[in-house]
């Protein structure tokens, strides 16, 4: 009962916001706007912000289960990177990203953080840009489970999943910091002459 399905059949999806740097201002008098910087390891992180006071179509004002996506970057490795917004916040997205909007935020978040954007590499890159435009992005196919019940037994096993991976790769990003740290000394040491050297 599976399908092979393109985007524009599952949700709507837009290009954000083109401003200018005489729109930017102080927090407390504009309107957020998410860029690529406010997306790391898959989730929202509302740090290094940018403001804009200017009127915003409210197409540009992002939802709760909105999905956010870089569509424009300068490095391709960046390209598709993507969160959902699983909260409420007064925000729109800049030029170089995208929305998408389904009935299916969560199952759609971990289609789209699978191997999708890298297989379809070769059809959005050229010589002098790295984007995805939404024609490229609307026809992208993919394997699509319409059965929403099945969809949340996917979603329940990979947040489980994918939580005690996160977790480990932690753990070893910690253990990764003590020795570098611990090299770092050990090679202060031995070149001042704090730790003698025997042959």
């Amino acid at each position: 009962h599976w399908e092979v399905r393109k985007l524009k059949t599952i949700g709507v999806y837009r290009n954000g916001l083109t401003y200018s740097p005489e729109d930017l201002c102080e927090d407390s008098k504009g309107t957020l706007v998410l860029r690529s910087s406010n997306i790391k390891n898959g989730k929202l992180i509302l740090g290094d912000n940018v403001y804009v006071k200017s009127n915003i179509p409210e197409a540009l004002i992002v939802q709760k289960g909105d999905i956010l996506i870089c569509s424009r970057n300068g490095s391709k490795e960046l390209i598709g990177k993507n969160a959902i917004i699983n909260e409420n916040v007064n925000a729109s997205f800049g030029a170089f990203m995208m929305i998408f909007r389904c009935n299916y935020p969560e199952y759609m978040y971990y289609i789209l953080n699978s191997h999708i954007f890298n297989y379809y590499l070769g059809s959005f890159f050229t010589s002098t840009i790295n984007q995805l435009t939404g024609k490229n992005f609307g026809d992208m196919d993919i394997v699509f489970c319409p059965k929403k019940k099945e969809q949340d037994l996917i979603v329940e096993y990979l947040d489980k999943k994918c939580s005690e991976i996160d977790s480990a790769i932690s753990d070893k990003e910690q253990l990764i910091e003590k020795l570098t740290e611990y090299k770092k000394s050990l090679i202060y040491e031995c070149v001042t002459g704090k730790r003698k050297v025997i042959e």
